[in-house]
């Protein structure tokens, strides 16, 4: 049985501890063996001034919290959209992943919740990646 979420209410919060062993599994996994993720020297030589998280590693974390929160109507059909990565996530960063309901609309026999997500680092006053997310919830399954 599905938690039902009401507008206004926040996910369930999801920590995690970054580390470059995270990031070089990631980067087996992916097959993106970028030297921007897994070599600290060449990183270090640019603008980042060191290893980066891969992208889809966050779009990872974000997927994880809505399947913690919807499971099989988010596998059916969750939409994640306007996705922006707006700070690095680096080795020895805790991140967060968290969001909130902002609307919740009816229809036929179900509902949609519309939710405002982010991956916020403690250290910094803005989140590192924010997106949205759809997923409609039927009368069976809640």
């Amino acid at each position: 049985m599905l938690k039902d979420y009401a507008s206004g209410e926040r996910l369930p919060e999801i920590k995690k501890d970054i580390d470059q062993k995270r990031i070089d599994g990631w980067a087996a996994l992916s097959g993106d063996f970028n030297r921007l993720h897994v070599d600290p020297v060449y990183a270090g030589k640019t603008h980042f001034k060191g290893t980066i998280a891969h992208g889809p590693m966050s779009l990872a974390f974000l997927n994880e919290l809505m399947m913690t929160c919807f499971g099989r109507a988010w596998a059916r059909g969750g939409l994640l959209r306007e996705v922006r990565f707006l700070a690095p996530i680096r080795p020895g960063d805790s991140i967060r992943i968290g969001g909130v309901v902002e609307q919740v609309t009816e229809q036929g026999s179900g509902r949609t919740l519309h939710c405002r997500l982010e991956i916020s680092k403690p250290n910094l006053e803005k989140s590192a990646v924010t997106g949205l997310a759809e997923v409609t919830i039927d009368g069976a399954q809640a």
